[in-house]
Protein backbone atom coordinates (compact mmCIF):
# COMPACT_ATOMS: atom_id res chain seq x y z
CA UNK A 1 0.00 0.00 0.00
CA UNK A 2 2.92 2.28 -1.27
CA UNK A 3 -0.52 5.48 -1.30
CA UNK A 4 -0.45 4.83 2.33
CA UNK A 5 2.97 5.01 3.06
CA UNK A 6 3.32 8.60 1.95
CA UNK A 7 2.13 10.54 5.13
CA UNK A 8 2.33 13.61 5.82
CA UNK A 9 4.70 15.34 8.88
CA UNK A 10 1.68 16.77 10.46
CA UNK A 11 -0.50 13.58 11.39
CA UNK A 12 1.77 12.88 14.63
CA UNK A 13 0.84 16.19 15.67
CA UNK A 14 -2.63 15.97 14.87
CA UNK A 15 -2.77 12.82 17.45
CA UNK A 16 -0.86 14.49 20.36
CA UNK A 17 -3.12 17.30 20.06
CA UNK A 18 -6.38 15.38 20.45
CA UNK A 19 -4.45 13.11 22.92
CA UNK A 20 -4.19 9.79 21.55
CA UNK A 21 -1.47 7.48 22.92
CA UNK A 22 1.08 7.30 20.52
CA UNK A 23 4.38 4.89 20.90
CA UNK A 24 7.35 6.05 22.08
CA UNK A 25 9.09 5.03 18.73
CA UNK A 26 8.30 5.57 14.79
CA UNK A 27 8.11 1.90 14.74
CA UNK A 28 4.91 0.27 15.07
CA UNK A 29 5.90 -3.59 15.46
CA UNK A 30 9.07 -2.23 17.91
CA UNK A 31 5.99 -0.46 19.81
CA UNK A 32 4.21 -3.28 19.96
CA UNK A 33 6.79 -6.01 20.95
CA UNK A 34 7.99 -3.66 23.91
CA UNK A 35 4.65 -4.32 25.56
CA UNK A 36 4.24 -7.89 24.38
CA UNK A 37 4.50 -10.11 27.92
CA UNK A 38 2.21 -13.00 26.83
CA UNK A 39 4.04 -16.69 27.92
CA UNK A 40 3.16 -19.76 25.88
CA UNK A 41 1.65 -22.37 28.03
CA UNK A 42 4.15 -24.71 25.41
CA UNK A 43 7.33 -22.62 25.03
CA UNK A 44 8.95 -25.40 22.45
CA UNK A 45 5.91 -25.59 20.58
CA UNK A 46 5.75 -21.96 20.45
CA UNK A 47 9.61 -22.03 19.04
CA UNK A 48 8.83 -24.61 16.67
CA UNK A 49 5.40 -22.54 14.97
CA UNK A 50 8.13 -18.99 15.14
CA UNK A 51 10.41 -21.04 13.00
CA UNK A 52 7.27 -22.43 10.57
CA UNK A 53 6.27 -19.08 9.98
CA UNK A 54 9.41 -17.71 9.34
CA UNK A 55 10.13 -20.89 6.91
CA UNK A 56 10.46 -18.08 3.86
CA UNK A 57 11.68 -14.93 4.79
CA UNK A 58 9.70 -13.23 1.99
CA UNK A 59 6.35 -14.55 2.80
CA UNK A 60 6.45 -13.81 6.49
CA UNK A 61 7.82 -9.86 5.58
CA UNK A 62 4.08 -10.18 3.67
CA UNK A 63 2.09 -10.84 6.20
CA UNK A 64 3.93 -7.99 8.03
CA UNK A 65 2.94 -5.24 5.36
CA UNK A 66 -0.44 -6.61 5.34
CA UNK A 67 -0.97 -5.73 8.73
CA UNK A 68 0.53 -2.04 7.72
CA UNK A 69 -3.24 -0.56 7.42
CA UNK A 70 -4.87 -2.16 10.45
CA UNK A 71 -2.12 -2.76 13.45
CA UNK A 72 -2.58 1.06 14.43
CA UNK A 73 -6.20 0.35 14.97
CA UNK A 74 -6.36 -2.54 16.49
CA UNK A 75 -3.13 -1.53 18.74
CA UNK A 76 -5.50 1.12 19.85
CA UNK A 77 -8.45 -0.95 20.40
CA UNK A 78 -6.48 -3.15 22.77
CA UNK A 79 -4.63 -0.63 24.76
CA UNK A 80 -7.82 1.56 25.32
CA UNK A 81 -9.42 -1.52 26.67
CA UNK A 82 -6.20 -2.64 29.30
CA UNK A 83 -6.09 -5.91 27.52
CA UNK A 84 -2.28 -7.44 26.68
CA UNK A 85 -1.17 -6.12 23.31
CA UNK A 86 -0.49 -9.78 21.67
CA UNK A 87 -3.63 -9.59 20.99
CA UNK A 88 -3.48 -6.51 18.55
CA UNK A 89 -2.13 -9.04 16.28
CA UNK A 90 -4.60 -12.58 16.42
CA UNK A 91 -5.42 -11.22 12.84
CA UNK A 92 -2.51 -12.35 11.58
CA UNK A 93 -3.38 -15.89 12.52
CA UNK A 94 -7.27 -16.13 12.07
CA UNK A 95 -7.26 -13.86 8.77
CA UNK A 96 -3.40 -13.06 7.64
CA UNK A 97 -4.93 -9.17 7.79
CA UNK A 98 -6.69 -9.67 5.04
CA UNK A 99 -10.09 -8.12 5.77
CA UNK A 100 -12.21 -9.40 2.97
CA UNK A 101 -10.76 -13.57 4.31
CA UNK A 102 -13.65 -15.65 3.76
CA UNK A 103 -13.73 -19.19 5.63
CA UNK A 104 -15.89 -22.54 4.75
CA UNK A 105 -17.30 -22.33 7.33
CA UNK A 106 -18.62 -18.72 6.88
CA UNK A 107 -16.49 -16.98 9.44
CA UNK A 108 -15.14 -13.64 7.82
CA UNK A 109 -13.20 -10.18 8.01
CA UNK A 110 -10.01 -9.95 9.90
CA UNK A 111 -10.98 -11.67 12.88
CA UNK A 112 -12.85 -14.10 11.32
CA UNK A 113 -16.34 -13.49 13.17
CA UNK A 114 -19.06 -15.89 12.57
CA UNK A 115 -22.12 -14.37 11.39
CA UNK A 116 -24.04 -15.26 14.90
CA UNK A 117 -21.08 -13.85 16.83
CA UNK A 118 -21.29 -10.67 14.89
CA UNK A 119 -24.72 -9.96 14.99
CA UNK A 120 -24.74 -10.80 18.69
CA UNK A 121 -22.12 -8.06 19.22
CA UNK A 122 -23.59 -5.40 17.10
CA UNK A 123 -21.52 -5.54 13.99
CA UNK A 124 -24.09 -3.89 10.67
CA UNK A 125 -24.62 -6.89 8.56
CA UNK A 126 -26.98 -6.52 5.30
CA UNK A 127 -27.28 -7.88 1.97
CA UNK A 128 -24.75 -5.29 0.84
CA UNK A 129 -22.77 -4.50 3.57
CA UNK A 130 -20.65 -6.82 6.35
CA UNK A 131 -19.17 -4.99 8.65
CA UNK A 132 -16.69 -7.72 9.59
CA UNK A 133 -14.65 -7.02 6.46
CA UNK A 134 -14.25 -2.99 8.64
CA UNK A 135 -11.66 -2.85 10.98
CA UNK A 136 -13.94 -0.50 13.64
CA UNK A 137 -17.07 -2.00 13.32
CA UNK A 138 -15.11 -5.85 13.82
CA UNK A 139 -12.19 -5.24 15.98
CA UNK A 140 -14.63 -3.91 18.90
CA UNK A 141 -16.56 -6.92 18.29
CA UNK A 142 -13.53 -9.36 18.61
CA UNK A 143 -12.78 -7.62 21.31
CA UNK A 144 -16.00 -7.55 22.88
CA UNK A 145 -15.90 -11.14 22.86
CA UNK A 146 -12.70 -11.90 24.32
CA UNK A 147 -13.45 -9.98 27.00
CA UNK A 148 -16.88 -11.98 27.81
CA UNK A 149 -14.85 -15.21 26.97
CA UNK A 150 -12.01 -13.54 29.89
CA UNK A 151 -14.65 -13.26 32.26
CA UNK A 152 -15.94 -16.51 32.20
CA UNK A 153 -13.44 -18.89 31.44
CA UNK A 154 -10.38 -16.64 33.14
CA UNK A 155 -6.96 -17.52 31.84
CA UNK A 156 -5.99 -15.87 28.29
CA UNK A 157 -4.90 -19.79 27.10
CA UNK A 158 -9.04 -20.70 27.40
CA UNK A 159 -9.85 -17.55 26.48
CA UNK A 160 -8.45 -17.90 22.95
CA UNK A 161 -8.98 -22.33 23.20
CA UNK A 162 -12.88 -20.81 23.62
CA UNK A 163 -12.61 -17.84 20.34
CA UNK A 164 -11.61 -20.48 17.87
CA UNK A 165 -13.20 -23.80 18.96
CA UNK A 166 -16.52 -22.18 20.47
CA UNK A 167 -17.84 -22.03 23.74
CA UNK A 168 -18.98 -25.44 24.48
CA UNK A 169 -16.05 -26.61 23.50
CA UNK A 170 -14.31 -25.59 26.02
CA UNK A 171 -16.96 -26.07 28.57
CA UNK A 172 -16.88 -29.76 28.04
CA UNK A 173 -13.23 -30.41 27.74
CA UNK A 174 -13.18 -28.71 31.39
CA UNK A 175 -16.26 -31.32 32.30
CA UNK A 176 -13.93 -34.27 31.27
CA UNK A 177 -10.94 -33.03 34.07
CA UNK A 178 -13.89 -32.42 36.52
CA UNK A 179 -13.43 -28.95 36.53
CA UNK A 180 -15.96 -25.75 35.76
CA UNK A 181 -15.73 -23.09 33.73
CA UNK A 182 -14.22 -20.21 35.92
CA UNK A 183 -11.56 -23.20 36.79
CA UNK A 184 -7.91 -21.59 36.13
CA UNK A 185 -6.91 -25.18 34.34
CA UNK A 186 -3.87 -25.41 32.02
CA UNK A 187 -4.47 -25.93 28.24
CA UNK A 188 -2.29 -29.03 28.01
CA UNK A 189 -4.55 -31.05 30.23
CA UNK A 190 -7.36 -30.06 28.41
CA UNK A 191 -8.67 -32.88 25.85
CA UNK A 192 -9.13 -30.11 22.68
CA UNK A 193 -9.07 -30.30 18.93
CA UNK A 194 -5.84 -30.53 17.68
CA UNK A 195 -6.38 -27.71 15.26
CA UNK A 196 -7.32 -25.71 18.57
CA UNK A 197 -3.95 -26.07 20.29
CA UNK A 198 -2.28 -25.66 16.87
CA UNK A 199 -3.80 -22.18 16.85
CA UNK A 200 -2.85 -20.97 20.02
CA UNK A 201 0.90 -22.09 19.30
CA UNK A 202 0.85 -20.48 15.65
CA UNK A 203 -0.55 -16.80 17.86
CA UNK A 204 2.42 -16.91 20.37
CA UNK A 205 4.74 -18.26 17.48
CA UNK A 206 3.84 -15.09 15.69
CA UNK A 207 4.32 -13.00 18.54
CA UNK A 208 8.01 -14.63 19.19
CA UNK A 209 9.36 -14.28 15.50
CA UNK A 210 7.58 -10.87 14.77
CA UNK A 211 9.79 -9.61 18.04
CA UNK A 212 13.03 -11.31 17.28
CA UNK A 213 13.84 -10.61 13.08
CA UNK A 214 17.79 -11.42 13.80
CA UNK A 215 16.57 -14.49 15.35
CA UNK A 216 15.04 -15.86 12.47
CA UNK A 217 16.59 -14.31 9.90
CA UNK A 218 14.38 -11.88 8.03
CA UNK A 219 13.92 -7.85 7.83
CA UNK A 220 11.04 -6.57 9.65
CA UNK A 221 9.27 -3.71 8.06
CA UNK A 222 9.07 -0.63 9.97
CA UNK A 223 5.37 0.44 10.14
CA UNK A 224 4.73 4.14 10.96
CA UNK A 225 3.33 4.37 14.29
CA UNK A 226 0.57 6.67 13.40
CA UNK A 227 -3.08 5.52 11.88
CA UNK A 228 -2.41 5.71 7.95
CA UNK A 229 -6.32 5.22 7.60
CA UNK A 230 -9.09 7.49 9.19
CA UNK A 231 -12.98 6.71 9.00
CA UNK A 232 -14.73 9.41 7.57
CA UNK A 233 -18.78 9.63 7.70
CA UNK A 234 -21.00 11.17 5.08
CA UNK A 235 -24.61 12.34 6.04
CA UNK A 236 -25.48 10.17 2.99
CA UNK A 237 -25.01 7.24 0.65
CA UNK A 238 -21.83 8.51 -1.39
CA UNK A 239 -19.48 6.31 -4.04
CA UNK A 240 -16.34 5.50 -3.52
CA UNK A 241 -15.14 7.38 -6.84
CA UNK A 242 -16.43 11.02 -5.37
CA UNK A 243 -14.70 10.31 -2.13
CA UNK A 244 -11.31 9.62 -4.36
CA UNK A 245 -11.83 12.76 -6.37
CA UNK A 246 -12.34 14.48 -3.67
CA UNK A 247 -9.52 13.16 -1.23
CA UNK A 248 -7.12 13.05 -4.30
CA UNK A 249 -6.68 9.17 -3.99
CA UNK A 250 -7.57 6.06 -6.12
CA UNK A 251 -10.84 4.27 -5.85
CA UNK A 252 -8.47 1.48 -5.48
CA UNK A 253 -6.88 2.64 -2.67
CA UNK A 254 -10.39 3.06 -1.14
CA UNK A 255 -11.89 -0.67 -2.38
CA UNK A 256 -8.55 -2.12 -0.62
CA UNK A 257 -9.36 -0.58 2.90
CA UNK A 258 -13.22 -0.51 2.63
CA UNK A 259 -14.18 -4.48 2.11
CA UNK A 260 -17.15 -4.22 3.66
CA UNK A 261 -18.63 -2.92 0.70
CA UNK A 262 -20.22 -5.10 -2.00
CA UNK A 263 -20.32 -2.00 -4.30
CA UNK A 264 -18.47 1.34 -5.23
CA UNK A 265 -20.89 2.92 -3.03
CA UNK A 266 -22.33 3.02 0.64
CA UNK A 267 -25.31 1.00 1.64
CA UNK A 268 -28.71 3.29 1.06
CA UNK A 269 -29.90 2.48 4.23
CA UNK A 270 -26.20 3.74 6.14
CA UNK A 271 -23.49 3.39 7.45
CA UNK A 272 -22.24 6.19 5.21
CA UNK A 273 -18.73 5.25 6.26
CA UNK A 274 -15.80 5.24 4.23
CA UNK A 275 -12.02 4.83 5.69
CA UNK A 276 -9.31 6.80 3.42
CA UNK A 277 -6.16 7.86 4.06
CA UNK A 278 -5.61 9.82 6.69
CA UNK A 279 -3.02 12.19 5.12
CA UNK A 280 -5.91 12.60 3.12
CA UNK A 281 -8.61 13.68 5.70
CA UNK A 282 -7.92 16.83 6.02
CA UNK A 283 -7.46 17.87 2.28
CA UNK A 284 -11.23 16.01 2.00
CA UNK A 285 -12.92 18.08 4.69
CA UNK A 286 -11.95 21.80 2.99
CA UNK A 287 -13.26 20.07 -0.28
CA UNK A 288 -16.34 18.93 0.95
CA UNK A 289 -16.74 22.28 2.75
CA UNK A 290 -17.05 23.33 -0.53
CA UNK A 291 -20.01 21.24 -1.66
CA UNK A 292 -23.12 22.20 -1.00
CA UNK A 293 -24.93 18.69 -0.84
CA UNK A 294 -22.22 16.29 0.39
CA UNK A 295 -20.92 16.91 4.00
CA UNK A 296 -19.23 14.98 6.76
CA UNK A 297 -21.09 13.80 10.06
CA UNK A 298 -19.29 15.95 12.85
CA UNK A 299 -20.54 14.13 16.15
CA UNK A 300 -21.81 10.74 16.93
CA UNK A 301 -23.20 9.62 20.17
CA UNK A 302 -21.51 7.19 22.96
CA UNK A 303 -23.87 5.29 25.78
CA UNK A 304 -21.67 5.14 28.42
CA UNK A 305 -21.09 1.42 29.95
CA UNK A 306 -20.15 -0.01 33.05
CA UNK A 307 -16.41 0.84 33.82
CA UNK A 308 -16.40 3.56 31.34
CA UNK A 309 -14.58 6.52 32.41
CA UNK A 310 -14.51 10.51 30.59
CA UNK A 311 -10.64 9.45 29.85
CA UNK A 312 -11.10 6.19 28.49
CA UNK A 313 -14.09 7.63 26.71
CA UNK A 314 -11.82 10.49 25.35
CA UNK A 315 -8.81 8.54 24.01
CA UNK A 316 -11.39 5.41 22.55
CA UNK A 317 -12.85 8.74 20.30
CA UNK A 318 -9.04 10.72 19.94
CA UNK A 319 -10.47 13.05 21.38
CA UNK A 320 -9.50 15.33 25.14
CA UNK A 321 -11.22 14.96 28.34
CA UNK A 322 -11.81 18.49 28.49
CA UNK A 323 -13.48 18.67 25.15
CA UNK A 324 -15.95 16.26 25.62
CA UNK A 325 -16.97 18.34 29.04
CA UNK A 326 -17.43 21.46 26.75
CA UNK A 327 -18.94 19.25 24.16
CA UNK A 328 -21.27 17.89 26.95
CA UNK A 329 -21.46 20.80 29.09
CA UNK A 330 -20.14 18.66 31.78
CA UNK A 331 -19.06 20.52 35.22
CA UNK A 332 -17.01 17.61 36.13
CA UNK A 333 -15.45 14.37 34.61
CA UNK A 334 -18.22 12.28 36.82
CA UNK A 335 -20.53 10.25 34.48
CA UNK A 336 -23.13 7.77 34.97
CA UNK A 337 -23.69 4.14 33.26
CA UNK A 338 -26.31 4.78 30.42
CA UNK A 339 -26.04 8.38 30.13
CA UNK A 340 -25.69 9.34 26.41
CA UNK A 341 -22.71 11.51 25.39
CA UNK A 342 -22.09 13.93 22.01
CA UNK A 343 -18.34 12.57 20.76
CA UNK A 344 -16.46 13.65 18.08
CA UNK A 345 -16.79 12.10 14.82
CA UNK A 346 -14.81 10.82 12.71
CA UNK A 347 -12.72 8.78 14.98
CA UNK A 348 -10.30 5.62 14.27
CA UNK A 349 -13.70 3.69 14.83
CA UNK A 350 -11.66 1.13 16.93
CA UNK A 351 -14.39 1.47 19.27
CA UNK A 352 -17.54 2.80 17.83
CA UNK A 353 -20.34 3.33 20.07
CA UNK A 354 -23.36 0.74 21.19
CA UNK A 355 -25.61 3.18 19.27
CA UNK A 356 -23.26 5.29 16.99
Amino acid sequence: MTGLRRLAAGTTLLLLAFGVQADTTDDLWEGFCAEAVMQAPDAAAAERSARWHTRSATHFQDLLYRAEPWLWHTMAAVRARGMPIELAVLPAIESGFEADARSNRAAGGLWQLMPATARRFGVPMQQDYDGRADVGHSTRAALDYLAYLRDRFHTWPLTLAAYNAGEGTVVRALRAVGARPGTRVAVARLRLPGETQAHLNRFLGFVRAVCNPQGYGYVRPVLPARPLIQAVHFNQQVELDRVAALATTSVAELQRVNAALSSDSTPASGPHRVWVPAHRQSHLARRLRQDGHLSLVEHGRYRVQPGDTLSHIALRHQTTTQQLMAMNALSSTRIRVGKTLLVPLPASAVASAPDA
